[in-house]
């Protein structure tokens, strides 16, 4: 009798499960095996209120074509409401003397993107380097080459970081690839790349999965070259090119949207990062 009551409670698990929602299971088939640990998380922008993503940053203007009503990938984001990377367009938060990068030694950098064909080329976020003409720190679109053998246009991610030395000398280090797989115009998609100071090694991932890795020195943290003397940061546009140390007109506003974007004290793996992007899509999914 005990044997009866076993498989027929073992049939009704079997029927409820199979009888699940389509959007139950597919929300169920993407969580993920691996979490992120939210310890880790020193700043986010979700862009759902103005609001302060961390202590020592506070939001100060919103200036030129920059919106951040705009439809996000999940809930409200940032957006370039010109459509064109030559039209002002950013969104700029003061660095008080200690914030999320003092004393950061690692780092990742995510965020949800959305670009334009036609001009999707720009700063995500960037970092001045007081006064400099190059930021501290920077992750850059650009979308210009288009080879002579197959005539497609390929979409260049870049990552620029300058670190200053004691004697103030500085380095300017590119991370940078070349992919046609990048041309995802038009539809969200994770960018990110991580750095950790030890080796000197940074990597780029688009949606989770790692395109190009290379080690750089010098092998400083973070925080040694984002110090008490870098007091802006810049959603959407080029630090040194709105602050009139550069007059470059390549050292754009970025001509898309912009979500969720995130800074870690830790150089997340890659099945952290594919993790993190299955919570969010599985957020979005809602």
């Amino acid at each position: 009798m005990k044997k009866l009551l076993l498989l027929a409670a073992m049939a009704m698990i079997a029927i409820v499960s199979c009888n699940k929602p389509d959007d139950e299971k597919e929300k169920e088939s993407q969580t993920p095996e691996v979490k992120t640990a939210a310890e880790n998380l020193v700043a986010h922008f979700s862009f759902e209120a103005n609001e302060t993503p961390g202590t020592g940053i506070s939001m100060v203007e919103s200036k030129g074509s920059a919106s951040m009503d705009a439809a996000g990938y999940i809930g409200k984001g940032w957006t370039n409401t010109s459509g064109t990377n030559t039209t002002q367009a950013y969104t700029k938060y003061a660095l008080a003397a200690t914030n999320p990068f003092t004393g950061l030694t690692d780092m990742t950098f995510t965020a949800w993107v959305k670009l334009k064909e036609e001009c999707s080329k720009g700063a995500i976020l960037s970092v001045n380097g007081s006064g400099i003409d190059w930021p501290a720190f920077i992750a850059y679109f650009d979308n210009t080459r288009v080879p002579e053998e197959t005539g497609v246009k390929e979409q260049q991610v870049n990552g620029r970081v300058v670190l200053h030395d004691a004697e103030g000398n500085e380095q300017n280090i590119w991370l940078d690839t070349y992919d046609a797989a990048f041309a995802k115009y038009g539809n969200w998609f994770q960018f990110a790349f991580t750095y950790t100071a030890a080796t000197g090694a940074w990597a780029l991932y688009v949606d989770g999965v790692k395109v190009k890795d290379a080690e750089f020195g010098p092998k400083l943290p973070i925080g040694g070259f984002v110090t008490g003397n870098t007091n802006a940061l810049y959603v959407g546009g080029w630090a040194s090119f709105i602050e009139g140390a550069s007059s470059e007109s390549w050292q754009s506003f970025f001509a898309g949207s912009i979500d969720e974007v995130r800074i870690f004290n830790k150089a997340l793996t890659e099945a952290e990062l594919q993790a993190l992007r299955k919570e969010e899509v599985a957020i979005a999914l809602l």
